[in-house]
């Protein structure tokens, strides 16, 4: 009679079995609390956040965008159409086991400046006094999706005209 290779853990009236059990079974444990220790809620930030203490140092009429960049390094992004405004953009995202990541705090510091890129105003905008977007996950339709059979044939008979 010979023994497979399974058959000391199926084997539980054995001493080898039952120690062999007892590992599998201790094993098995620490899989699945690695597996469940993973399923905690993921949050990381993005973006520059500034810090109130470098808020201070932000004097208008007198910082120039070269003392502002040094010490708050480059800007996330500058206005459009020489504006004269660059926004440091921060988020703090967390992403739920087995969920999507959404957004709980933003803030945009947008700083003015003039033609001597001297700093004129200093603008804080976050959750509470910016306009709420609404984020919609649809389609925007358009012309040419939403043809039945009908019009798909005719639209071709009427081009083969042309």
């Amino acid at each position: 009679m010979t023994r497979g290779l399974f058959d000391a853990l199926l084997n539980v009236g054995s001493n080898a079995g039952s120690n062999v059990g007892r590992h599998s079974k201790w094993l098995a444990t620490f899989f699945i609390m690695l597996a469940l220790g993973g399923c905690g809620e993921r949050i990381s930030s993005h973006g520059h956040t500034i810090e109130a203490a470098e808020l201070d140092l932000i004097k208008p009429g007198e910082t120039t965008r070269f003392d502002l960049e040094s010490t708050l390094g480059r800007a996330s992004f500058e206005g459009a159409f020489g504006s004269g405004k660059i926004y440091y953009v921060s988020e703090i995202m967390v992403e739920p086991a087995a969920g999507r990541k959404q957004i709980t705090s933003r803030t945009i510091v947008a700083i003015t400046f003039d033609d001597d890129n001297i700093v004129t105003d200093v603008e804080i905008r976050d959750e509470t006094t910016g306009n709420v977007i609404a984020h919609l996950d649809q389609k925007t339709p358009t012309p040419g999706d939403t043809y039945s059979v009908a019009e798909q044939m005719f639209s071709t008979l009427r081009r083969r005209g042309e």
